[in-house]
C-alpha cells in the first residue's frame, strides 16, 4: 500500500500565487496542486505551486529525484511516469495562434517545463471556467499556463496533456534570431474538449 502525505508548502508559495495577475481581463487564477512520487515505489506527496517550485521541493526531499525520474534511464519503479511518455493528447487540427497578445518567452525554459510536466504522476484538475487558469510552469520569465474554458471542473489524463499543448505551441510558434543568439516562442492552443494552453513571457515573480 502506498501512502499519500499532504506536504504543505503554501506558506512559501500561496501568497505569491494569490497575487498573480490573470493572463487576461476577467480570467481567474487558481493554484496548481500536484500529487507526486518522492522516490520510486515510495510515498506520494501533494504540493502546490509551479512545477519548478515543486521540483525544488522534491530535490530537498530526495536529492536523487532527477536521476530517478529525469535521467536517460529512469528507475523501473517509476514506470507510471515513463508510461505517460507514450501517451499523447491529440491537438491535430486545433485552433492556435502565435504571439499576438502574448509576449514572447525564451524557448529553453519552456522546453524544461515540458520535460518536468511529462514526468509528474497524477491527473491535473482545474475549477469551473470559462477562463480559469493556473500557471503550471515558470522560470526565466517564461511561463506555461493551463486554462479551463468549460463551465464544469475539468480533469485531464495527465500533466503530460498540458505538456503536449505547450509542445504544440513550441512546434508551431518558435522563431530564431541567430544574430542575437535568441530562440523565442509564445502562443495559445485550444483543445477540442474546452481547455487551452498558453506559452508566454511572464514577468510576475517568474
Amino acid at each position: 500500500m502506498r501512502f499519500i502525505y499532504l506536504l504543505s508548502i503554501s506558506s512559501a508559495f500561496l501568497p505569491l500565487a494569490f497575487s498573480l495577475a490573470a493572463p487576461l481581463k476577467d480570467y481567474k487564477v487558481f493554484i496548481p496542486q500536484w500529487e507526486v512520487e518522492v522516490s520510486p515505489g515510495g510515498s506520494m506527496v501533494i504540493l502546490n505551486g509551479t512545477i519548478e517550485q515543486v521540483h525544488d521541493e522534491l530535490i530537498k526531499l530526495n536529492p536523487n529525484w532527477d536521476n530517478e525520474y529525469l535521467g536517460e534511464n529512469p528507475s523501473k519503479h517509476s514506470e507510471n511516469s515513463t508510461r505517460l511518455l507514450d501517451k499523447r493528447t491529440d491537438f491535430s487540427g486545433a485552433q492556435y495562434f502565435c504571439r499576438g497578445r502574448w509576449p514572447e518567452a525564451f524557448r529553453n525554459p519552456i522546453n524544461t517545463g515540458i520535460k518536468y510536466l511529462r514526468r509528474v504522476n497524477g491527473r491535473p484538475t482545474n475549477g469551473a471556467g470559462p477562463g480559469n487558469c493556473g500557471r503550471v510552469s515558470c522560470s526565466y520569465r517564461s511561463a506555461i499556463w493551463w486554462c479551463n474554458d468549460d463551465h464544469q471542473p475539468k480533469t485531464l489524463e495527465s500533466f503530460g496533456s498540458i505538456a503536449d499543448g505547450a509542445q504544440y505551441i513550441v512546434d508551431h510558434c518558435t522563431r530564431s534570431f541567430p544574430g542575437h543568439n535568441l530562440i523565442l516562442v509564445s502562443g495559445q492552443v485550444f483543445h477540442k474538449t474546452n481547455w487551452n494552453v498558453i506559452v508566454r513571457e511572464d514577468t510576475d515573480s517568474c
